[in-house]
């Protein structure tokens, strides 16, 4: 059986990778970042790269190789450039403005809905005035860790997701809809 090559990941210049015990922390200049190595594989790291490799021949070893190198990746990611989501809201009287206590979103819902942020998380909010699609809101989170920004992001957008006919609702910038026709009336020849 051939030797099987494992793809390392390259640590740039600015970013310190220490392991302990099963925990890896990764340093930046945005941040500092951690995760608990599973014992199905085996980190190593030698000559500013990290390699991941597999314990044994087991499926699920591999299986977690792929996703614990993944995962490696997104945090050297998250400590040198960071991530960020856009999402838009889009209706009339929908709306979204920053309180004291997070992130205020008025749906159309009797009462505004509060989302608190974490600390980790910046938010930006922006309006577009459009003719056609009245005002829309666009509300962009960043920070380092790119499962804590894709958690909020689902969680402002589960407040309201998108209605199939007129698109009023919260949905991410690259979202495509499609639309769907309303009740038509039917034409009698």
């Amino acid at each position: 059986m051939a030797k099987k090559r494992y793809r390392p990941i390259t640590i740039p210049e600015k970013v310190n990778v220490t392991l302990s015990d099963s925990k890896l922390k990764v340093q930046g200049p945005l941040g500092t970042l951690e995760m608990v190595v599973s014992n199905k594989v085996e980190v190593e790291i030698k000559e500013h790269k990290v390699f991941v490799k597999n314990r044994d021949t087991s499926k699920e070893s591999a299986a977690h190789q792929g996703t614990t190198r993944s995962l490696i990746s997104n945090l050297i990611n998250g400590v040198t450039k960071g991530y960020e989501k856009t999402l838009i809201i889009e209706g009339t009287g929908y709306r979204a403005q920053m309180s004291g206590k997070g992130l205020q979103l008025f749906l159309g819902y009797a009462k505004p809905l509060t989302i608190n942020l974490p600390k980790e998380i910046t938010c930006e909010l922006k309006v577009v005035k459009s003719a056609e699609k009245g005002d829309l809101t666009y509300i962009t989170l960043k920070g380092i860790s790119k499962q804590l920004v894709g958690d909020v992001a689902a969680h402002i957008k589960k407040a309201r997701i998108p209605d199939p006919y007129k698109h009023k609702g919260v949905r991410y910038s690259d979202e495509v809809l499609r639309k769907k026709v309303g009740k038509r009336a039917v034409v009698q020849a």
